[in-house]
């Protein structure tokens, strides 16, 4: 089974894709500074079995920075759009531990 999110170009749209949303967020006015990290971190977060994320901080920038994850929301258009580009994925659906318990 493959074990990989996808390739180089599907990488790429997910990232083109996030930096568009962040692009919204900020021209909309939810977050004036808001940059794909935070997108990509809102995402995670607003997936049920999504608790937190452990974010690395090396400095007070890096505060500030993941503060903004918390500052805005995502709308249903928006994760609908993110789900897209996602579902294109090629590596193992479901629960991402199943690959270290040894399920997949």
């Amino acid at each position: 089974a493959e074990r990989d999110a996808g390739d180089w170009k599907l990488v790429q749209e997910l990232l083109k894709t996030m930096d568009a949303i962040a692009s919204d967020v900020r021209s909309s006015g939810r977050c004036a500074d808001v940059n794909l990290s935070n997108v990509a971190q809102r995402y995670v977060l607003d997936t049920k079995a999504v608790a937190s994320v452990l974010i690395g901080v090396r400095n007070q920038d890096h505060i500030a920075e993941n503060i903004r994850t918390h500052l805005f929301e995502l709308t249903a258009a928006e994760r609908d759009a993110i789900d897209a580009v996602v579902a294109k994925r090629k590596g193992p659906k479901g629960d991402v531990w199943d690959i270290e318990r040894g399920v997949i």
